[in-house]
């Protein structure tokens, strides 16, 4: 049972743990986060999510209170308290409290423990569909807490029977709101789009794994050929590899999750898993 967050880098109860009206996240929504998934008492990929929450905080100009082993040693510390459950682990940091409502004061670090959500079977064994939308996020290669847009579209996502939206510039795609997005095209190339893109953590380990056993470019990925993609799948940090059948009106391979998808999805799990026991071992 989740029982503990960290608020500054003091263990609250999470009944407990507040942040004052005037932070500059609640009042401007002013502030970046990071999450990452804890498996058997170990996070995963946390060098990746640390180097990545850095990169977020110095691009806003928030100064992240601690070194990363402290940083560590806290994320450890709150893991433990909770029972080293399988969990995920949210980083925000803010922009602090604001005496006029707009300047940013000292930030606040806080960190979120969550059951992981789990999805139907039926997601990985027969995918889900994408509903395309024409939308470039303000920061896309920075993750803050600007969720405005696909949380405003959830009752089109909704009304259109997708999970979730692809966004699009008109013409080149770029990822889904909480995803990154990979096709593969009739030679077998994956491919992941590098415009206005997060640089996903998940992403980032697949293609580290993808490229040892397919050809792959990263590069601008047109609509025109997301459409005429073999296959298609999206990933994320609690969504692994998520095959995705349908976009829109198109169906990509006549709704058949492609072995190419499947085959990924079998050796990224095998990495993870690699990445545990290697953890264990230090």
């Amino acid at each position: 049972m989740i029982k503990y967050y960290s608020i500054n880098g003091e263990i609250t109860p999470k009944e407990n743990a507040v942040i004052g009206i005037n932070d500059l996240g609640f009042l401007r929504g002013y502030a970046v986060f990071d999450f990452f998934r804890v498996l058997n008492g170990q996070p995963v990929f946390l060098e990746d999510h640390l180097e990545r929450f850095n990169k977020s905080a110095d691009y806003m100009g928030l100064e992240i209170p601690y070194s990363d082993e402290v940083l560590v040693e806290k994320l450890q510390q709150l893991v433990e308290l909770n029972g080293n459950v399988d969990c995920g682990i949210k980083i925000m940091l803010t922009g602090g409290y604001s005496e006029n409502g707009f300047s940013p004061g000292k930030p606040n670090l806080v960190m979120l423990a969550s059951y992981l959500p789990t999805y139907p079977e039926s997601y990985y064994t027969k995918g889900i569909k994408l509903m395309s939308y024409q939308y470039t996020r303000d920061t896309p290669y920075t993750k803050t807490t600007n969720y405005l847009v696909p949380i405003q579209l959830l009752k089109q996502i909704e009304e259109a029977e997708a999970m979730d939206v692809l966004y699009h510039d008109g013409t080149y795609i770029s990822e889904s709101a909480r995803s990154n997005f990979f096709i593969f095209n009739d030679e077998g190339t994956l491919i992941t789009p590098d415009k206005d893109a997060l640089e996903g953590i998940t992403r980032k380990n697949i293609l580290k794994v993808a490229r040892k056993h397919f050809n792959v470019e990263v590069r601008p990925v047109t609509l025109k050929e997301t459409m005429k993609a073999k296959e298609a799948f999206m990933c994320s940090s609690t969504k692994g590899v998520l095959p995705v059948r349908q976009v829109d009106f198109w169906r990509i391979n006549k709704h058949i999750i492609g072995e190419n998808t499947k085959k990924l999805s079998k050796l990224f799990k095998e990495h993870v898993e690699a990445y545990l026991v290697e953890r264990v071992l230090k």
